[in-house]
């Protein structure tokens, strides 16, 4: 009933030295440390943003949650709370949803653009579409009356030739 070396709990077959550390609150290595390195402790990832979604490069393991940890690491922006998985897509230059693309076409505040094909400034009303930035001949006034002719828009003088020159 006797051995050679020191055993911190005789009492506890799972406590001596050399035991593997688990997260159970004792000191199971007999090293005077509770669950320190523990085989089955948990990762965790710092969330600086106060998001809910950590930062896959900040990862610590222990039993317990840390203080600012969360269990999900799929935060792309660990700095900016408006930015992870699922968050609504805003035209500010930030990739929001964490999609890898930035001020997507279907961004909650997107404009919508109108169809310019005469280059007067005006665009057509029944070719638009949504975007953050406007698209290269697009416009975002959608009063122009007849797209086909540069010279007919709003800010067109009104003359007698049976055109509706100012729409």
């Amino acid at each position: 009933g006797y051995a050679a070396c020191e055993d911190c709990d005789d009492a506890d077959n799972d406590s001596h030295p050399g035991a593997i550390e688990t997260c159970d609150g004792e000191d199971n290595d007999c090293n005077g440390e509770v669950d320190d390195g523990a085989a089955d402790a948990t990762t965790w990832y710092a969330d600086t943003d106060g998001d809910n979604y950590g930062d896959a490069s900040a990862a610590t393991t222990s039993c317990d949650t840390p203080a600012d940890h969360v269990l999900d690491d799929s935060d792309c922006d660990d700095t900016d709370a408006t930015a992870y998985p699922g968050a609504t897509e805003l035209c500010d230059t930030v990739d929001n949803d964490c999609d890898g693309t930035v001020d997507e076409d279907d961004a909650a505040d997107a404009s919508t653009w109108y169809a310019d094909a005469d280059g007067d400034g005006y665009g057509d009303a029944t070719v638009g579409t949504d975007a953050c930035d406007g698209p290269s001949g697009y416009v975002a006034d959608a009063t122009d009356c007849d797209d086909d002719a540069a010279d007919v828009n709003p800010s067109a003088t009104e003359v007698c030739d049976s055109v509706d020159d100012d729409c």
